[in-house]
């Protein structure tokens, strides 16, 4: 029997993973397109710190956006060493549509479940992102 958190981390995945397969990206770069379109350009240091995968990983995902046109990457221009990773026309219409997906699965949880659920559920979220050694916990907010 799966844990309730793996149920719930396997129900969104999943969820995620249908729209992002009809937009013919995978759902680890839905990801990093939400991430985009809600924060706009990003330091590739700060989507690691936030998105979590290896480096290398991140590397990857971002090569395959890249290849296909829905991101790009510039010098940053507050620290030369690294750079910024930015929305093009194509992906900010391709984010929209992930952004969109997530946040209506999030209304319709949000429409059966009180208040208090959801201070539940923040804390959980901060309990989790500190036994996986992630930070930002501070920015998660259900309530």
């Amino acid at each position: 029997m799966l844990s309730t958190i793996e149920r719930a981390a396997h129900q969104v995945g999943a969820h995620l993973e249908h729209a992002a397969s009809e937009l013919g990206i995978t759902q680890a770069e839905a990801h990093v397109l939400a991430q985009l379109t809600r924060r706009g350009p990003t330091p590739i240091g700060t989507l690691h710190r936030d998105f979590g995968p290896k480096r290398s990983t991140l590397t990857n995902i971002l090569d395959r956006l890249e290849e296909r046109r829905l991101v790009r990457r510039e010098p940053n221009r507050e620290d030369r060493r690294s750079f910024v990773v930015h929305l093009t026309a194509s992906g900010a219409r391709t984010g929209t549509h992930v952004t969109a997906v997530l946040d209506e699965l999030e209304r319709a949880v949000r429409a059966g479940v009180t208040a208090r659920d959801l201070r539940g559920l923040e804390a959980v979220a901060k309990a989790l992102d500190a036994a996986v050694g992630h930070a930002g916990a501070e920015d998660i907010e259900f309530a």
